[in-house]
């Protein structure tokens, strides 16, 4: 299974939803198109694992426990995103906080009903992964797929509820930044004031912060490496108070470099560090003259 095949196809999905959607963190503005392009890119991802089978059913388990679930979660993200969308209530900030907060608990019980699969999605464990992830495996009702009529040429007993998982930490994640919102623009003038006055902000460029967030992403130190990119982002603009909506533009911008590095900023960073240090180590204070007591 080609890593690099997986990761092209990725980033187009991405490219194209960001297209379509200006920024999926604040809405969807083309439910069907948004649909239509992730069905047409999971039709690619199944083509080419038809076209490719599997060496190992250890390279089976982790395309369907990783690989097919990061696809997959957007689709379920989408529509679910769409929906909660579609019903906010016109009123006062109380009646969206109470609106935001019926939906997060609708998604924590999703993760207490199917609390074992969870954990196991969690704890990134293996012992029964032969058992969920091997197609030959799959039973014809698969928990929490009794209503859906799965392809078993490209599903399993826990791919699902795994693409699920992702999406619902990607609601999540959205409901919390909608509500922090809330909470963050208060009446009280001062209170608004000294909420601000502890903002930090980025004070270089937008791509600088692009190369920090894929370097961060694809050296996977976040939450055991299975932060998305968009988690990462996110992060990265609560913590400094940026928008960084055209990542994904920006990042191929980074890719079509030619005449300078991928990672210029990084390099930059590195350099700095090393000169530091390099000036801190040659750096010998004079000695004081001794006197004669």
């Amino acid at each position: 299974m080609s890593v690099n095949h997986m990761e092209l196809l990725y980033a187009g999905m991405q490219t194209q939803l960001e297209h379509i959607n200006g920024s999926l963190k604040a809405s969807v503005q083309n439910l069907t198109s948004s649909l239509v392009c992730i069905a047409s890119t999971l039709e690619l991802l199944k083509a080419f694992i038809r076209e490719h089978p599997f060496e190992t059913p250890d390279a089976e388990i982790y395309f369907f426990k990783y690989t097919k679930p990061r696809f997959y979660c957007w689709y379920i993200y989408v529509v679910e995103l769409h929906n909660i969308l579609a019903t906010v209530p016109v009123g006062t900030d109380q009646m969206l906080r109470d609106y935001y907060m019926d939906e997060l608990g609708i998604i924590n019980r999703c993760f207490k009903v199917y609390s074992f699969s969870y954990q196991y999605y969690l704890q990134d464990e293996t012992i029964k992964d032969s058992e969920f992830f091997l197609r030959k495996n799959r039973i014809e009702f698969p928990i929490g797929q009794e209503h859906l009529t799965a392809d078993p040429e490209f599903s399993t007993n826990q791919d699902y509820m795994f693409s699920k998982f992702r999406a619902y930490e990607m609601l999540r994640d959205f409901i919390i930044r909608r509500l922090r919102l809330l909470y963050q623009n208060p009446d009280n003038v001062f209170i608004a004031e000294l909420l601000a006055s502890k903002n930090r902000w980025w004070s270089g460029d937008k791509v600088e912060l692009i190369e920090i967030a894929y370097g961060i992403y694809y050296t996977q130190r976040i939450n055991g490496g299975k932060a998305e990119i968009s988690h990462v982002i996110e992060w990265l603009e609560d913590s400094l108070n940026i928008d960084l909506s055209q990542a994904y533009r920006m990042f191929l911008d980074i890719r079509r470099r030619k005449t300078i590095s991928y990672t210029k900023y990084l390099d930059e960073m590195r350099e700095a560090i090393h000169q530091h240090i390099d000036e801190t180590n040659s750096f010998k204070p004079k000695k004081k003259p001794q006197t004669n007591g």
